[in-house]
């Protein structure tokens, strides 16, 4: 039986918890990390809460994984792939408004969410296909 799939699977479940967990107990660096910096003690617990978030999320792929639905976590993955998009789209969008010299050049931070975002679509394509 393949096992590609499930392994990247265990990946990213550990992965979205513990970068979740590290938004909890360390909301400033987790934001600097993320690519929107803040400093602002709301802006902290929504940091917290979107750490949260992550957290949960891996916890529900794992519970699918654990019921050993391939193809519906071959499409939660794909489908969670959504927020990694959508976190790029906003720090991109965050260092266009901001000023800089010259085009915007990648970072951290979006190198952070892009690879993310294929690390989750690779993980699903390779549940899918039965890997």
């Amino acid at each position: 039986m393949p096992m590609i799939g499930w392994t990247l699977s265990a990946l990213v479940v550990v992965s979205l918890v513990a970068i979740g967990l590290g938004a909890v107990v360390a909301p400033r660096t987790a934001s600097t990390q993320f690519g929107l910096a803040v400093d602002d003690p709301r802006a902290l617990g929504l940091v917290r809460a979107m750490g949260m978030r992550d957290v949960v999320i891996g916890g529900l792929l794992g519970l699918v994984a654990l019921a050993q639905a391939r193809h519906v976590l071959g499409w939660s993955m794909w489908v969670s792939a959504l927020i990694a998009v959508t976190d790029l789209a906003v720090v991109t969008a965050d260092r266009r408004a901001a000023p800089t010299e010259g085009p915007p050049r990648p970072d951290a931070a979006r190198l952070l969410h892009a690879s993310g975002a294929v690390g989750l679509i690779l993980t699903g394509t390779a549940l899918l296909a039965g890997y």
